[in-house]
């Protein structure tokens, strides 16, 4: 059986923001959970469903398939129906680490109907299970 990542509750080390593993395909590759960040310009974002990916470069030749370190990427889009006022888009670039946490670095964008549009970094930071 191969190793994939933890399930469970990783937060940021300023407690901005939450990534929940609930299940992960190690055949695909895809996880499913919930992101969380508390702040953004229309305030806390929450998103679940397949809201990540990871993959390794071990393998069972080497007698290490599926252990860390490995690449994730997670993060959460929203545009809310009716009326489409805004879109906002969360996205973290992250290894996860032999010690089960996540070092991350994230980017932000977001427009809205009155023309505001608006891309930054939201830092890069370690994530750790809680």
């Amino acid at each position: 059986m191969s190793n994939v990542p933890v399930i469970g509750t990783y937060v940021s080390e300023d407690n901005n923001f939450t990534f929940k593993i609930s299940s992960a395909d190690s055949s695909n590759g895809a996880i499913r959970g919930a992101y969380v960040a508390n702040y953004s310009p229309v305030g806390q974002l929450n998103v679940e469903g397949t809201i990540a990916s990871f993959a390794w470069v071990f393998n069972k030749g080497q007698g290490k398939d599926g252990v860390a370190p490995f690449t994730v990427a997670f993060g959460g889009s929203v545009r809310p129906e009716p009326g489409r006022a805004y879109c906002i888009n969360d996205a973290w670039s992250a290894v996860y680490l032999p010690d089960n946490t996540i070092l991350a670095a994230g980017s932000r964008s977001f427009v809205n109907q009155d023309g505001v549009a608006e891309v930054r970094s939201l830092g890069t930071m370690r994530f750790a299970i809680r």
